[in-house]
């Protein structure tokens, strides 16, 4: 499944810890004032134990980590800043992370825009809507703060993109978010919709406050939120063509020419049984979570709160115990040439016994994220 031969990529969770409460995330208990669930540990890596149990040999063969996780913010880890600069500067790994931005101070994000500015990574802001929405899903997120975070990052001369997660509540300004993205300097605009919604398309939960709410699915799909009015006449082009990936069935309006348009991934749902294609195998890059545990990824680990676990369905084909797969307990290397990874795996999705990895990674599944180039 993962490749000795090849450079590694890591999907790192360096904490559970995060500083919002968004009534999707599976570290929120949706019925308890979005507390975190019981399950969060508040645990982190910090740069001694990056130190300590990744060794150098293994750190010079990684070409490329994205921080970001099922429960936790990375920018929210104590030593965050000091471990990208330790595997940047000393081993010139690629750096990702995923935030809600709304932490820290932008002293601190212009340094991190700085340490990152010479090098080919990025930071992704997910940013769902605008000063009056953003918070109704990114729950205790300061607006201000986040816009000063993100200019002093974009200051810093780092790429930043904007993940902008649709719902009936933000789409109508999806343009508005759109121009201030380009005005502000991001490298992307990323519209997208929520897997997370159940039949219906509304997601209860209890606010903070005490008060229950309701979470509604966006009523216009990817291909609508490229078209008029949605991106209208403000993005009209002076001076480039429209660019479209032939992959893309998509039709893109001159006024969007001033981005390029391609379409990142594709996927359809399926209750059908198909074929595995594993992304992690594919793209040799393993999950790493907050207390030290490998799985192949972040849809399939041994934490799964709210739904049923591959990882736990293969260690029990495998006879294996868990904490054989905790850095802590041993090398890095040996964990992910042991035969749960080499041998179970392919076996069980060649039989197509675990659901997760079907609906994930299945060939009849299809998923369209867009991705808009701002120039």
């Amino acid at each position: 499944m993962f490749k000795r031969t090849q450079k590694y990529k890591i999907h790192w969770e360096i904490t559970d810890i995060c500083n919002v409460k968004c009534p999707m995330c599976p570290r929120t208990d949706i019925a308890n004032y979005c507390r975190p669930v019981k399950e969060i540990e508040t645990t982190q890596f910090s740069l001694d134990d990056v130190k300590k149990l990744i060794s150098d040999e293994f750190l010079k063969k990684i070409k490329k980590i994205d921080f970001c996780g099922n429960f936790g913010d990375p920018c929210m880890a104590r030593d965050f800043y000091e471990i990208c600069e330790f595997l940047i500067k000393k081993y010139d790994i690629t750096i990702m992370a995923s935030t809600n931005g709304s932490m820290r101070n932008p002293a601190w994000w212009k340094k991190l825009g700085e340490l990152l500015a010479d090098t080919e990574g990025w930071v992704e802001f997910h940013i769902d809507g605008l000063r009056d929405t953003n918070h109704l899903y990114r729950i205790g997120a300061n607006w201000d703060k986040l816009m000063a975070n993100v200019q002093a990052f974009i200051a810093g001369g780092a790429r930043a993109d904007w993940l902008y997660l649709l719902f009936k509540h933000n789409q109508h300004q999806l343009a508005q978010a759109h121009a201030l993205a380009f005005d502000m300097g991001f490298d992307h605009f990323v519209p997208t919709l929520s897997s997370r919604f159940p039949h219906g398309g509304k997601f209860k939960y209890m606010h903070p406050s005490g008060d229950w709410g309701y979470l509604e699915r966006a009523t216009i799909s990817i291909p609508q939120a490229i078209e008029k009015p949605i991106l209208g006449q403000p993005y009209k082009s002076h001076n480039s063509a429209t660019e479209k990936d032939p992959s893309s069935n998509l039709k893109a309006p001159a006024e969007t020419s001033t981005r390029e348009l391609f379409l990142a991934e594709t996927t359809k749902s399926s209750a059908e049984a198909s074929s595995i294609n594993c992304k992690s195998a594919s793209k040799n890059r393993f999950y790493l979570d907050s207390r030290g545990y490998i799985s192949p990824c972040c849809w399939v680990t041994n934490r799964d709160v709210k739904r049923p676990g591959d990882m736990l369905k293969a260690l029990a084909k495998a006879g294996k115990d868990i904490e054989d797969f905790n850095i802590r307990n041993k090398p890095i290397e040996e964990i992910l040439g042991d035969e749960l990874f080499t041998e179970v795996f392919p076996t069980l999705w060649r039989s197509d016994e675990l659901a997760t990895c079907r609906k994930k990674c299945g060939d009849k599944r299809v998923n369209y994220k867009l991705k808009l180039r701002l120039e």
